[in-house]
């Protein structure tokens, strides 16, 4: 393993495992409750994709401003404090819903996550140019590896701790609660990023320069980073506001199940991360994302055809091993194949995430709009993400996507 070039990099390095630990006890209110409580307000399947999906048309518009944004700073850790402070909201945003009127109270969540995501574009295009200027490329492996390790333990104290006191206190009161909790580790976890310090010379773009994706997808290298990103983030998110309905409706799931159903997936995911780093070193970035969507996959075939919620969790642990595994694997294989300061690349790169975002709930949702059961949309999801594996695995040579070596 390498070893830290400067006290500064080890120091950024424990501020950028400690900003994600805390952001994920908050990141546990929205990711495991928070369709569950637009359910409670009255939301549909259309609703709850529409919570998921227009919340990432935001998101490519707001990335696309990240290169105009970044200009107006010297450094990328002084760019992503007020996107990422904006962002943050998304937390406390929630906790206002029940002082309005009982039809706009779904309106109102779905705009609760609309309005954070005007910053989020930029925040998270600004914060992966922030780790590579705040880290070194030889200890970004290790960093991807155990930030999505204290993400998962971290994400597991706050779905058992938020559980509880959802199952403790009144309806809504134990909502509103547990977002105003949320927020307040945010804010911890926004106090960390502040204490960063750049050891790799920034580079500061141009305040007109722009990305022109169309370019970018000519490159080889970035078509296959496109392609690849693409099939992983529509094939998991075709189904990723379904499943809470699916099991609300079919299994009778309430908040208790839903946070035992969070455990699961968290245990598997922080299971899965203490070995992703050989098995990325052995088989490859590109290997992990095909076999970590097969088995997000065969989560929803488990889920769509559990006879109980015990049952259920099986599909839990296999969809929280597998996603896991596929958000380092992807990250890494689009790190592999870009430079440092290439904000035009990443900018691009989370522009695609988002669309595919988008793209994958409608495509859901469509399938509920024209009669289909729950039961076989979410049989159709799975379908989509065992495609995409298949497509991920052989796509490239099929489709004509040159293969290009990492830059390593």
């Amino acid at each position: 393993m390498t070893s830290f070039s400067t006290s500064i990099e080890r120091t950024n390095y424990t501020h950028l495992v400690f900003d994600i630990g805390w952001f994920a006890i908050a990141l546990a209110s929205t990711s495991r409750f928070l369709q569950f409580y637009a359910i409670r307000m009255g939301a549909d399947a259309f609703a709850l994709s529409l919570m998921t999906a227009l919340p990432a048309i935001i998101l490519v518009f707001s990335t696309s401003l990240s290169a105009w944004w970044r200009s107006r700073f010297a450094d990328s850790v002084h760019a992503v404090w007020l996107p990422s402070m904006g962002y943050r909201f998304v937390f406390l945003l929630p906790a206002f819903t029940p002082f309005f009127p009982i039809e706009w109270r779904v309106l109102w969540l779905i705009l609760s996550a609309i309005v954070p995501a005007m910053t989020q574009g930029m925040a998270n295009t600004l914060f992966v140019v922030m780790m590579r200027e705040t880290v070194s490329h030889e200890r970004l492996p290790s960093l991807l590896a155990n930030r999505q390790f204290a993400l998962n333990v971290m994400l597991l104290f706050g779905v058992m701790g938020f559980g509880f006191l959802l199952e403790v206190l009144p309806f809504p009161t134990n909502y509103q609660v547990m977002f105003v909790l949320a927020f307040i580790f945010a804010l911890i976890s926004q106090w960390h990023l502040s204490r960063l310090n750049i050891i790799v010379p920034p580079h500061k773009p141009k305040r007109r320069e722009k990305v022109h994706l169309r370019k970018l997808l000519k490159e080889r290298s970035f078509q296959s980073i496109a392609f690849v990103t693409s099939l992983s983030f529509i094939g998991f998110f075709s189904i990723f506001a379904i499943i809470p309905l699916f099991l609300a409706r079919h299994l009778g799931a309430d908040e208790g199940y839903i946070a035992m159903f969070g455990i699961a997936e968290l245990l598997a995911g922080a299971g899965i991360t203490v070995v992703l780093e050989p098995l990325l070193r052995r088989l490859g970035s590109r290997t992990v994302i095909s076999l970590s969507m097969l088995v997000t996959g065969l989560a929803g075939i488990v889920i769509a055809l559990a006879p109980s919620l015990e049952f259920a969790l099986i599909g839990a642990v296999l969809t929280g091993a597998g996603w896991n595994a596929n958000n380092v694997a992807t990250l890494r294989f689009f790190t592999e194949r870009t430079s440092a300061n290439d904000m035009r690349s990443t900018t691009a790169y989370y522009e695609i995430i988002f669309v595919a975002m988008f793209v994958g709930p409608m495509l859901g949702s469509f399938m509920d709009g024209i009669g289909i059961p729950l039961i076989g949309v979410v049989l159709w999801g799975a379908a989509m993400r065992i495609i995409a594996a298949l497509l991920t695995h052989f796509g490239l040579n099929v489709f004509g996507i040159a293969r290009v070596r990492p830059n390593v």
